[in-house]
């Protein structure tokens, strides 16, 4: 692991420790809100992206963070993404539904973004301890209970009815949600965890076989997906057939344990 790679890990550790597990299943009233319907957040994840802020952008001189809360805050930051300039994109706590009912489905989840390319990524899931981290060309790795194993999403089922699979369809246009909503009905089993930090490292374990998106906010989307394709999977339009880039803000997209999983998948949508 380089030296970033580390500095970044321990930073994640350090912010889950000092700031997210001391409110896990101890939130007290007032310290969670609703930024819109459905859409929660809590003390912990401001606090978290807080804290995380300032330390990232020390890391990478002339760097700036795009975080969730932060564009929450001021959309106009969201055009951060467009900067040729580094980003880290910051998630403080994905999945923070599952952390508000006291379920152990969150994660924290960085990347690193120059010119619009997705460098580094890191996802670090606080309950159990465990890490997943990718370099661009250099692989994706999972850190959990002192050993550390290199990803392979493997080669998912030739039959739909043996796919397990998340669906996420909140956001899609109706001709796509129909789509996706029957393909669902036919697989094997849906597996959603609610939380893209959990689903992603998940289809890069090869734990799950597909997962759905449309909204594609950088801070849920950027880590996961390089993690995902360094260990041999797709994340990719099904659509435009365009593969996802950290300036992609929508589309049906689908996530793929490999190229022949996303292909069968995504013909599936179109012929149900």
């Amino acid at each position: 692991m380089s030296k970033l790679a580390e500095d970044v890990a321990d930073l994640m550790r350090e912010v889950a420790a000092l700031e997210i597990m001391p409110r896990f299943r101890a939130l007290k009233d007032g310290e969670v809100e609703e930024k819109s319907k459905g859409d929660y957040v809590t003390i912990a994840d401001r606090q978290a992206e807080l804290w995380l802020a300032p330390r990232l952008e020390a890391l990478v001189e002339g760097s700036h963070v795009l975080g969730e809360e932060g564009v929450a805050a001021d959309p106009s930051r969201l055009s951060l993404i467009e900067s040729d300039a580094p980003v880290w994109t910051v998630d403080p706590v994905d999945g923070t539904s599952n952390f508000i009912a006291g379920r152990e489905t969150f994660g924290v989840m960085v990347a690193l973004v120059r010119n619009g390319v997705t460098e580094r990524a890191w996802i670090y899931l606080p309950v159990p301890g465990d890490l997943a981290l990718a370099e661009r060309g250099g692989g994706a790795w999972w850190h959990s209970g002192g050993e550390t194993l290199r990803l392979s999403a493997g080669q998912g089922p030739e039959d739909l009815n043996e796919i397990v699979g998340a669906f996420n369809t909140r956001f899609m246009p109706d001709e796509w949600r129909k789509r996706v909503e029957g393909l669902a009905s036919h697989v094997g089993r849906e597996a959603n965890d609610l939380c893209s930090a959990v689903d992603y490292t998940s289809v890069a374990r090869g734990l799950k076989d597909i997962v759905t998106y449309h909204r594609m906010m950088p801070w849920d989307h950027v880590p996961g997906s390089l993690i995902v394709r360094e260990a041999g999977g797709v994340v990719r339009d099904m659509a435009s057939k365009a593969d996802y880039m950290p300036r992609t803000l929508a589309g049906p997209h689908l996530v793929a344990r490999d190229e022949k999983t996303w292909h069968r998948v995504t013909h599936a949508t179109r012929t149900r």
